[in-house]
Parts: structure tokens; C-alpha cells; sequence
């Protein structure tokens, strides 16, 4: 068994994984057995296979929900001395956008018989094991197939019918992305600014493997999605082409893709493709080990910008991309934080895009998962839940070390909604920042025994969400089925209420904020930043619950703020939604934060 339950009680800190580049791309590569020996540059392993395993990832917020998942699962796997690499498609998450996609799928299948190679490179492993998620399940399955010698394929939830996916994830992400700025631009699959292009749609509509003639692999495992007719009709179909077939339930599956905030990684699943995989591996002799080298990688190069994924924080514990212009340098870093459990390059890329701007500038930056998001392992003794937490601010501290030895300061920080909040706190505890740009802050006083999840599910409504849901039958369906969760609901309402009240008051707390816990607090930390020398734009988007929530706090459109608290810069900005998912708006937060970063020359306030 797994028992990834007790990961909190590990004594051992999990390192990150091994970040290479190739293709245009980063992988993710986790060495089997791997241990660093004090003193000596290589990998030793005590029992290594010759078997790697290559996951092949789905898109859009599938592939954001997975990304603990597949971190958890890599280091199972590495236990059971067997490597794994997970990887991102050309045009997602922290890899390069191609100039073109008129070859089509091509592209993405071409990236992944690389990423297939390069795991081969970097294991030593001649055999390889595909496990394939989503839409990712079609494209292992259509790579196998071509490449051969593939030693095993697992699919978990797989898209039988590429076509039907793309239809079903359009009709999903209405649900997902509810109160988001729909992308005009295109008809198909969109999620912000990130869009699957049309070529490369165009060949996922024509994958269909319900209907395989030939199995790709001698041992195939599905993980199929309960109660749904189709995936079972194709468990019965894969016996019939005389290989290995096992089929379960894909156990908690609902759970896992149903909101990037509140995925729940799978544990069962991850049991069944361990046990699954240790035991295609034991089939093969085991593999006599040799040390070797760590794995090396080098920069992507992009137009005016140049990207290096890296490892730092102690242990190597963390997962993050440095984004530099290829020219001089202009001005601060910029220390992007992510959002929530969003992974690093943000939703629909929003952060990878701000970084990528901002260096064609000369501003560089750096983006990064905090520990127990996405890429980056939990801290041992770190509660599960770890948003709005003490934890995500020495996660910061070690980012502004590793900023420090190299040489980066000066440092705006900068985040949207909890990272947003954690941008403030940080520039109130931290003198060495230059520059705070908190974006769509929920609130900027978060009690102690706070409910979180209510927090986080509020913080991404707007205000005017509320009377429309009330009227919608949609919604009360949803309540119905217990989709909706209705305590948190009359939290936030309740919430908004006292609020209304307390803005009555505000005029004199603010003036006398000992008369309130809460304004006591806000009085603290913004005398804080004042004190600390640190400019300070806050950004909201117009009609964002947190511009109501600063209006309970400082006053209509926080003039009380500005007047009190060295004057800091407050931007509304018009036409966006929440996540900022328009170009238009990330666009303006870009301005902002460069306008601050630009302030600040290189190495103008280092320690």
C-alpha cells in the first residue's frame, strides 16, 4: 500500500523533481530509487528496474487538477525503482509556443515520443510504460501504437472519442470557468487566453481509439470512470484483442477533476498504477546500477526572453521558473505567486504569459509552486491545507533567497487573490521587498480561525453572482443534487451582510482602529508597508467581491486607505473578470507591475 495518508508525518523532505528541457518543452524527470550521496555529484539506487514510466497529460483544468496527482504518483514509483518524466504539450503550461501549429496534432505527438526518448536518455530504461489521462489517455495510445515496444499503457479516464471530449470539455469549462470572460477568439476549447489552436484540434476530433483494431501494448489498465456506459463497453472491447486487460473504477474521480481548489488526488489510483506498473516491471531482469549523472538542463529561448526551470529552498524542495530578458535588465524581479492550487504558470498561463512579457521588457521574474501545489512536494508537518497559511510565507522567504545568491534584487512581488494576499503579507514582513502589487485580495485581514474553504470559494464570486443565482433554476438544481455547497453559501451571504453594516463604522475605526480587532490588524500591517519603504499598487477588477470588501474596510473605492497609509496606488481595471482571463487585463497588470519594477534598478536594495 501507498499510504500517501501519512505523508504529513514523514520525517524526510521530498525533494522536487528534476527539471530538463527539450523539444520546446519542460519535463519533470524523477530518478528511480534516487538518493543524493553527501559529497558526490550522482544517483544512487538500490533495486533500479529497467522500466521508466512516461505520463501523458490531458489539457486545460483536467491537466491543472493533475498536477499533484502525477507528483505524488512519480515518487510511489520512484520507491518501487522505476523513473518517471511527466511533460507539457507545445502551447501549455511552462513550455514555448510554436510560431505555427499548421502541422497539427502532429506537434503535440512528435513532443511526446520526445519526451519518451528523453526518459529513455535520462533512466537508462529500455522499456517504457505509458499512463495516459484524458485526452492524454487518445495520445498515448495513438503513440504506443506507432512506436512499438511499449511495455504497458495505462488509461486513467481516457477520451475514447477525441470529438466527443472537445465537446464535453467546452460544455465543462461553461461550469468551471463560471464568471469568466469567455474567449471570443475561438469556438472551441478555450480556458483564459489559452486555446487549443485548430490544427491541433482538428486531429484530436479524428482520434477515436473505442473502436482499436490492434492493441498498442501487451498489458493495457483502465481506469474507467464510474457508472459511464462507454468506458465499460470499451473494457469488453480491449479483452477482445488478446492482451492483459484490467478495469476498475477510477475511485474518486469526481472528487479529483470537479474544481482545481478542491481537488482531492486520488490515493486509490495511484496504489492500483503503482502496483500495476511494479508488476509489468518485475517481468523484465533487473537492471544492474550504475551511478550516474545528475540530470542537466539548459534555458528555453523564447522571442525576448529566455526561461529556466529550477529547483531551489531547502531539500531542493520546490518547483519554479526563471524568467529573464535576453537583453539588459531594466528594472526589479518580479516574484509571481501562484493562485489557490493553480500550478505555476497559472490559469490558462496567465502568470507564464505576465513573466514572458515582462522580460521582453528587461523586467525578469520568477514563478513558482509553493509546497503541496502542483510540482512542489508538501512540507512534512505542514497541514494538508495550506492556503492563507504561515507555511506559503517561508515558501516565499526561500524564493527570496534563492533571488538573493543570484543576484536579483531588488523585488516587486505580486499575486491574484490568495496569492494576492499572500504578496501583502509578505511585504509587510518582509522589509527586503521593493515593491507589493496584490491583485483581487479577497480581503486583506484574514482572522486566524477563518473558515478557508468558504474563503476560497467566495473570494472568486462577484458580488452581482449572487442575486443571478438566486434566480436561477440551474442553480437550484444544483443545490438539489448537492452540488452546491449551501453551508459556505450563507457564510459568504452573511459575511457580505455584516460587512454592509461595519462599512457604516468604518469612518471611525479607521481612525481609531483599537476599537476593532480587525482594523487593529489592517492598521498594523499597512503601517507596516509604510514603514518599510515599500510601494504599493492594489489592483481590482471592477465589480470584484474583494473591491467590496475594501470598501467595508477603507471607505468607497478606499479613499480612506490612500489618505491614511502612504498613499498607495489603487487600480480598478474595467471589463475583467476574476482570474484577469482577457488579454486586455492581464495586459493591464502587467502595466502596473512593471511600472513599480521600473522604479527599481538592478541591485538597488539588495539585502
Amino acid at each position: 500500500m501507498v499510504g500517501l495518508h501519512e505523508i504529513k508525518g514523514k520525517n524526510a523532505q521530498i525533494a522536487a523533481d528534476y527539471p530538463v528541457t527539450f523539444a520546446d518543452t519542460v519535463g519533470l524527470f524523477r530518478p528511480a530509487d534516487g538518493q543524493l550521496v553527501p559529497g558526490n555529484s550522482s544517483l544512487v539506487g538500490p533495486e533500479m528496474t529497467d522500466t521508466a514510466v512516461l505520463f501523458v497529460g490531458s489539457w486545460g483544468f483536467e491537466e491543472l487538477c493533475a498536477r499533484k496527482f502525477w507528483q505524488r504518483l512519480a515518487v510511489e514509483l520512484s520507491k518501487r525503482g522505476m523513473a518517471s518524466m511527466r511533460f507539457d504539450y507545445p502551447g501549455t503550461g511552462d513550455a514555448l509556443d510554436r510560431a505555427s501549429y499548421d502541422a497539427g496534432l502532429d506537434i503535440w505527438l512528435e513532443t511526446t515520443r520526445a519526451a519518451a526518448e528523453k526518459l529513455k536518455a535520462l533512466s537508462g530504461a529500455d522499456r517504457i510504460l505509458f499512463v495516459g489521462h484524458g485526452i492524454g489517455g487518445a495520445i498515448a495510445w495513438n503513440v504506443a501504437e506507432q512506436s512499438g515496444g511499449v511495455a504497458g499503457l495505462a488509461l486513467a479516464a481516457p477520451a475514447l472519442s477525441g470529438r466527443h471530449w472537445l465537446r464535453e470539455f467546452v460544455a465543462l469549462s461553461r461550469i468551471a470557468n463560471q464568471g469568466s470572460i469567455p474567449n471570443t477568439g475561438t469556438s472551441g476549447p478555450s480556458m483564459g487566453e489559452q486555446v487549443i489552436p485548430e490544427p491541433v484540434a482538428a486531429g484530436l476530433r479524428k482520434l477515436n481509439i473505442a473502436s482499436g483494431t490492434k492493441a498498442p501494448a501487451a498489458d493495457i489498465l483502465l481506469l474507467q470512470q464510474e457508472n459511464r456506459h462507454a468506458d465499460m463497453e470499451f473494457a469488453e472491447h480491449i479483452k477482445t484483442l488478446g492482451v492483459n486487460t484490467r478495469a476498475l473504477v477510477f475511485e474518486g474521480y469526481d472528487r479529483f477533476i470537479r474544481d482545481v481548489l478542491f481537488s482531492v488526488p486520488p490515493t486509490s489510483a495511484i496504489e492500483t498504477l503503482v502496483e500495476w506498473a511494479a508488476k509489468i516491471a518485475s517481468q523484465a531482469p533487473k537492471r544492474v546500477h550504475e551511478p550516474f549523472a545528475l540530470p542537466t538542463t539548459a534555458a528555453l529561448q523564447g522571442e525576448g526572453f529566455r526561461e529556466m526551470p529550477v529547483r531551489f529552498g531547502q531539500d531542493n524542495r520546490l518547483y519554479g521558473v526563471l524568467s529573464e530578458p535576453t537583453g539588459p535588465r531594466t528594472g526589479a524581479t518580479v516574484l509571481v505567486l501562484p493562485t489557490g492550487y493553480e500550478r505555476a504558470s497559472g490559469w490558462g498561463r496567465i502568470s507564464a504569459k505576465l513573466c514572458r512579457d515582462l522580460a521582453k521588457s528587461g523586467v525578469p521574474s520568477l514563478r513558482f509552486d509553493m509546497a503541496n501545489i502542483a510540482d512542489s512536494p508538501a512540507v512534512p508537518g505542514r497541514p494538508e491545507q495550506i492556503i492563507y497559511g504561515e507555511g506559503q510565507l517561508e515558501d516565499i522567504d526561500a524564493a527570496m533567497q534563492f533571488l538573493e545568491e543570484r543576484r536579483l534584487f531588488p523585488v516587486v512581488v505580486t499575486g491574484r487573490c490568495s496569492g494576492g494576499w499572500a504578496a501583502f503579507q509578505s511585504g509587510v514582513r518582509d522589509r527586503r521587498f521593493s515593491g507589493v502589487v496584490p491583485v483581487n485580495v479577497f480581503d486583506f485581514y484574514i482572522p486566524d480561525d477563518a473558515d478557508v474553504e468558504a474563503l476560497l470559494i467566495s473570494s472568486r464570486q462577484p458580488l452581482a453572482s449572487y442575486g443571478a443565482k438566486l434566480m436561477s433554476s440551474t442553480f437550484w438544481r444544483r443545490v438539489l443534487s448537492g452540488d452546491v455547497r449551501v453551508k459556505n453559501g450563507i457564510v459568504n451571504l452573511w459575511a457580505m451582510i455584516v460587512g454592509k453594516f461595519v462599512s457604516f463604522t468604518t469612518p471611525l475605526m479607521v481612525r481609531f482602529p483599537f476599537l476593532s480587532p480587525r482594523f487593529a490588524k489592517l492598521s498594523q500591517d499597512f503601517n507596516a508597508i509604510v514603514a518599510n519603504d515599500t510601494r504599493m499598487t492594489i489592483i481590482f477588477t471592477e465589480g470584484d467581491i474583494g473591491a467590496a470588501m475594501l470598501e467595508t474596510n477603507f471607505g468607497p473605492r478606499g479613499r480612506l486607505l490612500t489618505s491614511r497609509y502612504g498613499n498607495p496606488r489603487i487600480v480598478y481595471i474595467a471589463d475583467a473578470d476574476h482570474n484577469l482571463t482577457t488579454a486586455e487585463a492581464r495586459h493591464a497588470w502587467a502595466d502596473e507591475v512593471r511600472l513599480i519594477a521600473l522604479q527599481f534598478p538592478p541591485e538597488s536594495k539588495a539585502g
